[in-house]
């Protein structure tokens, strides 16, 4: 694994983090119930990686400490619906950047360079996990990160 995939030297990234609900319903109409999710226990933190494509938000990809015991990072995708408390924080754990680095998902290479570019997600996600109207999808994150393809912040914003 490179040293920029490891977080030394690499550029400025930001995740939105997120909390496992307490409860969290699955199955048809919402009728079983149950304490947090399978992999996550209830109020875990979890590491939100940008959408897929730019217009769809329903399943995201996350990483966070499973539940099972032990210390390992998972990378899983969850709906969204099942998170709550949504914030933008800079990351800067060698081992999430790992997960997410090594997981089969999703779209691994795409970060947010910026809080200014994570945070409309965090406002849209809490508005819909609030159960208030939103509009259009924020604009989508606009750098490759940490792997191969990684790439400056493209408006020079993000260094701190």
């Amino acid at each position: 694994m490179s040293e920029q995939t490891e977080g030394a030297g690499a550029p400025p990234e930001w995740c939105v983090v997120a909390n496992v609900a307490a409860t969290t319903t699955h199955g048809p109409d919402g009728a079983q119930v149950r304490s947090g999710l399978r992999h996550f226990a209830p109020g875990a933190r979890l590491w939100v990686s940008p959408p897929r494509y730019p217009d769809e938000d329903g399943d995201v990809h996350v990483v966070g400490l499973h539940r099972g015991g032990g210390r390992r990072h998972i990378s899983v995708i969850i709906r969204r619906r099942h998170l709550e408390g949504f914030r933008v924080r800079r990351l800067h754990e060698p081992a999430v950047r790992r997960a997410r680095w090594r997981s089969p998902y999703w779209n691994l290479d795409r970060v947010w360079c910026c809080p200014d570019l994570a945070r409309p997600w965090v406002e849209r996600w809490n508005a819909v996990a609030a159960g208030l109207p939103v509009g259009e999808h924020p604009p989508w994150p606009s750098r490759f990160g940490d792997g191969p393809l990684a790439e400056p912040c493209p408006h020079g914003a993000g260094a701190g």
